[in-house]
């Protein structure tokens, strides 16, 4: 049977070799920023504070069983919290026209990722939220990897690592 402090140690193992490998499947030519007027921006960090928050609350809540939060965080997850409640029409259009492709994709994933962990909690089966909550933050970390590199610049050195394979 599992244990909290081996849930936590397996998330953490998962967490910390998995997206090095998927990142280094994206191809570089994706690497770039966005460019979005700054009221959309805001709304974008206030989406993704929302999100760390969250995630941040379900290792608390594998690591005790609390099966009914996590399927809660990943519901408010999926559905967003800022982005559908507050966007206008002009930025739900600005968002469409400026995104690439690639970002849309991982979106679309992003939110699935968050469906499944919830539907793993429902379960209440520790190893696949874990698996789940671990697919949901390698998601997270392809796409900042992608997109966001001047807001994480941690991302900048991984680029030369895939220019020397």
């Amino acid at each position: 049977m599992f244990n909290s402090k081996k849930i936590i140690i397996v998330v953490m193992a998962i967490l910390s070799i998995g997206w090095i490998s998927t990142y280094a499947q994206e191809p570089a030519v994706l690497s770039e920023e966005l460019h979005l007027s700054e009221d959309l921006r805001a709304l974008l960090r206030e989406e993704m504070q929302e999100i760390a928050t969250a995630s941040q609350a379900v290792v608390l809540s594998l690591a005790t069983g609390d099966w009914k939060s996590i399927e809660h965080i990943s519901e408010k997850i999926r559905a967003s919290y800022v982005m559908e409640r507050k966007l206008s029409a002009s930025q739900r259009r600005e968002l469409e026209e400026q995104l690439p492709e690639h970002f849309k994709k991982l979106d679309m994933e992003f939110h699935a990722r968050a469906e499944k962990l919830g539907l793993a909690a429902a379960a209440r089966d520790p190893e696949i939220v874990a698996f789940q909550y671990y697919r949901l933050v390698e998601s997270c970390t392809v796409c900042h990897a992608a997109f966001a590199k001047t807001r994480f610049p941690g991302f900048l050195s991984n680029e030369l690592e895939i220019h020397h394979h």
